[in-house]
């Protein structure tokens, strides 16, 4: 269960930097404006919530 919350966190991290250093700043606010990047930021705590949350909501595994 660690390893996956740890690469949860890592993949959540990953999708943030491309998002804030690449996304938002080069192809979202050029063409959206300020309405794009309240949009993005939304979308991008709903996903990590999601991500999250899904570790969480996977049942104990039962042996044998």
């Amino acid at each position: 269960m660690k390893r996956s919350v740890i690469l949860r966190v890592l993949v959540i991290g990953a999708m943030h930097s491309m998002l804030y250093l690449w996304l938002i700043p080069f192809v979202i606010v050029p063409r959206f404006g300020h309405n794009g990047w309240l949009m993005a930021v939304i979308i991008a705590i709903l996903i990590s919530i999601a991500i999250v949350g899904s570790a969480f909501m996977g049942g104990k595994k039962r042996d044998g």
